[in-house]
């Protein structure tokens, strides 16, 4: 098998981790958190001090790291994978805008190794489980040496397009998606509880009926508990949210509702724990209409 490196334990990465140890894949892992590469090294993993130390020992890079800055940060510099890695394949699973992907692309080629552009979706759950969705951009060669590591955590994994970007691009559309979702659940759920009806039976109505989705579903129950522990933050559907809208204003796309939806996570990010799950954006319903969502005694 060939030696993978793991950049990035954070709530997802140490998942996936886990997963690549699990399939017996020799792994190298790095995290500025000693403590997080500890815990992998318990499983059997082996930690570096540095991206440019992880990139010596191995053939192929995972980083999922939170944003553009922290992708950079890990690729260059002195102690940056490219000043250690000098053949072999950087794998972007991080959720970073399509213009910014590619400007990692361009490094990769300088510095002799190829990317490939997969960003995943199915939050945290979907990495404990190992069925996260992958969606992968690059050359055939590149995209088949990393299938089966993909595979190891991932239970549907799409090659949408030969150039670096398009990973990025679909995953900006999903994003749009669960932002707006997201948004249009905390705008329905609030409604119910400010017109005094029970949010149980609006649940067990609409996600029987055309207005249900995928978010609506796995969030209302939580939501109703007031349990907003992470699965995906505040903060971080603000980022992604923010990168839909860039990625339709670079192709000239309209984005009506995603300016909107990114608006109201701003708003809910500045005046709440922008660590909480993001459907803790119904607290700024709440907040501005009166009511609240949760189970009757």
């Amino acid at each position: 098998m060939k030696a993978v490196g793991m950049i990035g334990l954070g709530a997802m990465g140490r998942q996936l981790a886990k997963h690549l140890v699990n399939a017996g894949y020799p792994l190298v892992v790095y995290d500025v958190r000693t403590e997080a590469t500890e815990a992998l090294v318990s499983l059997g993993a082996i930690a570096a001090n540095s991206p440019k130390e992880l990139g010596k020992q191995v053939e192929i890079v995972l980083l999922m790291v939170n944003s553009f800055s922290q992708c950079k940060d890990c690729l260059l510099g002195t102690d940056g994978l490219l000043a250690g890695m000098k053949q072999g394949i950087l794998v972007v699973l991080s959720t970073i805008a399509p213009d910014e992907v590619k400007m990692l692309g361009a490094c990769c080629v300088e510095g002799g190794i190829e990317l490939l552009d997969s960003p995943v979706s199915g939050g945290t759950k979907g990495a404990a489980e190992g069925s996260l969705t992958v969606m992968s951009a690059g050359k055939d060669a590149v995209f088949a040496d990393c299938l089966p590591i993909l595979q190891s955590f991932g239970s549907k994994i799409v090659k949408v397009g030969n150039e670096i970007g398009q990973g990025q691009s679909v995953k900006a559309v999903n994003q749009l998606l669960v932002g707006v979702h997201m948004v249009a659940m905390a705008e329905a759920m609030a409604l119910g509880a400010k017109s005094g009806v029970d949010p149980e039976i609006i649940f067990d109505v609409v996600k029987s009926s055309s207005g249900t989705s995928r978010i609506f579903e796995s969030r209302v129950p939580s939501v109703m508990n007031r349990d907003f522990s992470t699965r995906s933050t505040l903060s971080i559907q603000l980022k992604d949210i923010d990168i839909s809208v860039r990625a339709a204003d670079s192709v000239k796309a309209p984005a009506f509702l995603s300016i909107v939806c990114r608006e109201l996570f701003k708003l809910a990010e500045a005046k709440f724990d922008k660590d909480e799950d993001s459907s803790a954006i119904v607290k700024l319903y709440e907040e501005l209409g009166g009511g609240r969502v949760e189970r009757l005694k």
